[in-house]
């Protein structure tokens, strides 16, 4: 880092000196580790123990007390089982590092937090607006579904569009939408398969999942429920689908750690629901070997979880397949039905889940 202009120091030899930065300057590349490792530094030294399933959430258990800590850069969320913690805890973050206090969770990065007596609903009601307003979009007529059901789309559809970076602004934008509401994935990500040439078609695409969103507005607030049982729709063959078993149970093993590092627990076993009969057969009989040699060894332990309890598979019809709404056009009928089974709902429904 080179010295001031007007105040220049040197060696005996002419050489200038260089800075020794004491802490790291904002918008250096080195500036978001030194703080995330020092400010991690100074939750392990009050009592905190950083999550080994998330590497930004730190918890603190102590004489019956649970308190976790959710870093995002300088944001922080913090909640505990005791109000007078968050009391002590504040003090002593101020004390250490200069810092606002915002009050109840209402707002987090493009995402709005109401509060009920039992649990928190997640909405990005502004969020959509923000998008709505930047395409130009706030009159437009909503829609009921993403994509007609029989529709075929091509990648030479089309005119190449001569600015594409309104395009890839616009889609990498619903992708965050998709944190809360899963529902609109299947129409965001088909878009995304084409962003390096994207088409006047494909643009008509993407902002028909923009009126969508118009329609979710005119809902009101959503939130996500998370559910006890996972929905894996593999319109393959069987050994890629069992693949595709063994990845979601890969993820269900990842959440029960965590909640289980969170002091959470659930009297339900997780299920996994697939459509194809011979995949749940050979995560239950292992007898079925023969069959599936050309499959990975390390794809095998959906059994173990299957025989020691943590996980169970089942076989759903394909007429009551909910994954559909993330891998095909559908209905208006059958894209509401799967919506709702997804648990997502307006908050004027919060009662009736």
């Amino acid at each position: 880092m080179q010295q001031p202009l007007g105040y220049v120091k040197c060696d005996s030899n002419g050489t200038p000196f260089v800075c020794h930065l004491k802490k790291a300057l904002y918008r250096l590349r080195q500036a978001l580790r030194a703080w995330f490792e020092k400010l991690k530094q100074f939750l392990i030294s009050i009592g905190f123990v950083g999550s080994n399933f998330d590497a930004s959430l730190f918890v603190r258990i102590k004489s019956g007390s649970t308190f976790y800590v959710l870093v995002y850069v300088d944001d922080i969320i913090i909640t505990r089982s005791l109000t007078i913690v968050i009391d002590w805890f504040v003090r002593l973050l101020n004390d250490k590092f200069l810092l606002k206090d915002m009050g109840d969770l209402h707002y987090f990065l493009g995402i709005e937090v109401t509060h009920s007596s039992e649990s928190q609903h997640l909405c990005q009601k502004k969020y959509i607006r923000d998008i709505l307003d930047q395409c130009s979009m706030t009159d437009a007529k909503s829609v009921h579904t993403l994509m007609v059901s029989s529709s075929t789309m091509s990648k030479d559809d089309g005119e190449c569009l001569e600015d594409p970076i309104e395009y890839r602004s616009l889609a990498g934008e619903l992708q965050y939408v998709i944190l809360t509401q899963p529902d609109i994935a299947y129409a965001v990500n088909r878009v995304c398969q084409f962003m390096h040439n994207p088409t006047t078609v494909y643009m008509v695409a993407l902002k028909r999942s923009c009126s969508i969103c118009m329609a979710l507005l005119s809902l009101g607030f959503f939130f996500v429920h998370l559910l006890d049982c996972l929905w894996l729709d593999m319109s393959m063959p069987t050994g890629t689908k069992y693949r595709s078993l063994a990845g979601a149970t890969n993820e269900v093993t990842w959440l029960l750690s965590l909640f289980q590092e969170l002091q959470v627990k659930s009297d339900d076993t997780p299920i996994v629901w697939c459509d194809n009969s011979s995949a749940v057969a050979v995560a239950a009989n292992p007898m079925l070997n023969s069959k599936f040699k050309h499959v990975e060894l390390d794809m095998f332990f959906v059994r173990e979880k299957v025989a020691d309890g943590s996980v169970l598979v089942g076989e759903v019809p394909t007429c009551d397949q909910v994954a559909d709404v993330f891998t095909k056009p559908l209905s208006v009928t059958s894209f509401t039905r799967f919506r709702n089974l997804l648990q997502v709902f307006p908050v004027g429904k919060m009662g009736e889940c």
